[in-house]
């Protein structure tokens, strides 16, 4: 094959992968609207079988949210995903929790982000960006405070309403739930995926 047809080959199939949307990355936002993903690191070891428990529950309890547990290959990655909207849930420690609230190390590049937290899980928090829907918030406080027998920490707040964390603000949906407050209706935000 000359270089010209050469050329002319890798045009063609430049123009193709092109025109074809980037087809992967179309089928992995689809994939993120289908299930509600559970994000952890592996470099927090705890974190992701305690994510790969909140998501049985979640998933057995809650069957139309799908949830899967999945792992960043570190805590800085989880910053750079929830802060760009590819992700919404993720399991973090309440240190870097706050980190990522206020942008201090290691999410100086990433935050800080309008996080907020949905329920404790021991010396966890399942935490979620400010425009998590409420109505999705609120169910999974819900099913998790329910089934808390299902997961090996405790779980916080108490259905007494305490604040999970002093400084990582309650989701108004999940604060709804914990303050016996009806379920949240969001309006003008789409129900399909995130199982609710």
């Amino acid at each position: 094959m000359n270089r010209r047809a050469f050329l002319k080959s890798a045009l063609i199939v430049g123009a193709l992968t092109f025109a074809s949307g980037h087809t992967p990355y179309r089928q992995w936002k689809i994939y993120r609207q289908r299930y509600l993903l559970i994000l952890t690191s592996k470099t927090d070891g705890p974190s992701y079988p305690l994510g790969k428990r909140v998501a049985e529950v979640l998933a057995t309890h809650l069957p139309t949210s799908k949830a899967r547990v999945t792992r960043a290959p570190h805590t800085r990655r989880i910053g750079s995903l929830i802060s760009s909207k590819q992700m919404d849930l993720a399991i973090l420690s309440r240190q870097d929790a706050v980190a990522l609230l206020e942008g201090r190390p290691p999410f100086v590049d990433h935050g800080p982000v309008a996080l907020r937290a949905l329920i404790g899980l021991g010396a966890y928090l399942l935490v979620c960006r400010d425009d998590f829907p409420a109505h999705h918030a609120y169910l999974v406080a819900e099913t998790l405070s329910t089934h808390r027998a299902d997961l090996p920490v405790s779980i916080s707040p108490a259905a007494s309403g305490e604040p999970v964390d002093a400084v990582v603000p309650v989701h108004p949906g999940a604060n709804a739930y914990f303050h016996g407050g009806p379920v949240p209706q969001d309006l003008g935000q789409g129900q399909e995926g995130q199982g609710q």
